[in-house]
């Protein structure tokens, strides 16, 4: 099965809006936060989820969808006025146990959209999740 990408984005820059407030004066510290925001990049193919991080230094990290085991999604007020919000997966990944997606648009449909195609990689990889208590 070829890897095709499903969906791509980067935070909103609203996540930067304190360091905008209160460090205007010093220009580093708002064009760092610019620059460290515009530089991250999610990306859902059908196979896995790609976090792109670093403006000089990029650091990737990948995890399999059928390794994702848990969603939610948070929308704090200041996100939800302009229809953003955070996701937070759980997988069973050793390096990486918690993935925060934050500041995305259309949050609920996004969260939907890797759901499903969590489902679909299990079936193409015959991985099932098994609860022990």
């Amino acid at each position: 099965m070829e890897e095709k990408t499903i969906w791509n984005s980067t935070p909103s820059q609203l996540t930067n809006l304190t360091t905008y407030v209160f460090f205007f004066w010093t220009i580093i510290g708002p064009i760092v936060a610019y620059l460290s925001t515009r530089f991250t990049i999610y990306e859902l193919t059908n196979k896995r989820l790609r976090l792109k991080t670093g403006v000089l230094n990029q650091q990737i990290e990948e995890t399999e969808l059928y390794r994702i085991r848990d969603y939610s999604v948070e929308k704090p007020l200041l996100l939800r006025l302009f229809n953003l919000g955070n996701i937070v997966l759980h997988s069973s990944d050793a390096t990486s146990s918690i993935i925060k997606l934050t500041a995305i648009k259309d949050v609920e449909t996004v969260k939907n959209l890797i759901r499903d195609n969590v489902e679909e990689a299990r079936k193409a990889t015959g991985t099932r999740e098994v609860d022990i208590s």
